[in-house]
């Protein structure tokens, strides 16, 4: 008998002592009470429990310790990250240990973080997630003018852009559009920040 069901069934006889009547549907501890498959999970592409599956209604918080013994039986994640969390929060008895379990699968592995890495290498430009969402190539990016007390005119994709070319913070290029007029103190005295529009 592995552990996880060993401790299930403790579960029942504790019910069973204190007169507790653990079902589909009960609420003990503010939680619903919620169905265990035991002694083995249930397969990974099964959403849902059916009938005749193997297993024990349990406490939320009797059910997360119990998923948290059957993934080291079954030498994979049998739980759910929060719900887990919210029971390890209530510092149960031997809450180290639980927390070594669940620290344990929740670390990815040395495979999955050689195939993130190989999935997001050389993704630059039009090839990172990130393109086209800040900047010049944001379609919400508002393009900006700079006109130099001299008459000289820079533009730039946006206010980020401005700032960084122009050495300054986005805030000075934000009051300076703001305001809309010559700026008359500061490091762009004389200079009128707007936003360029098409004509």
């Amino acid at each position: 008998m592995l552990p996880n069901e060993v401790f299930a069934l403790e579960c029942l006889a504790r019910y069973a002592r204190e007169g507790l009547d653990v079902r589909e549907g009960g609420v003990h501890d503010g939680h619903q009470d919620e169905f265990a498959h035991c002694p083995k999970p249930k397969p990974k592409e099964q959403k849902y429990r059916l009938p005749g599956d193997l297993g024990y209604y349990l406490t939320f918080f009797d059910h997360q310790h119990q998923g948290l013994l059957q993934s080291v039986d079954v030498g994979r994640k049998c739980y759910i990250n929060y719900k887990v969390k919210l029971y390890l929060d209530t510092w149960p008895s031997g809450c180290f240990e639980l927390w070594d379990i669940y620290d344990k699968f929740n670390k990815p592995t040395e495979e999955t973080k050689k195939k993130l890495s190989e999935a997001l290498s050389g993704r630059t430009g039009p090839l990172c997630p990130m393109y086209g969402r800040y900047g010049a190539s944001n379609n919400a990016s508002r393009a900006v003018k700079v006109i130099r007390p001299d008459g000289s005119e820079e533009y730039f994709g946006g206010i980020n852009e401005a700032a960084r070319e122009l050495k300054t913070s986005r805030s000075n290029v934000w009051y300076g559009l703001k305001n809309g007029h010559i700026l008359e103190q500061g490091m762009f005295k004389g200079c009128q920040f707007l936003y360029d529009v098409e004509e």
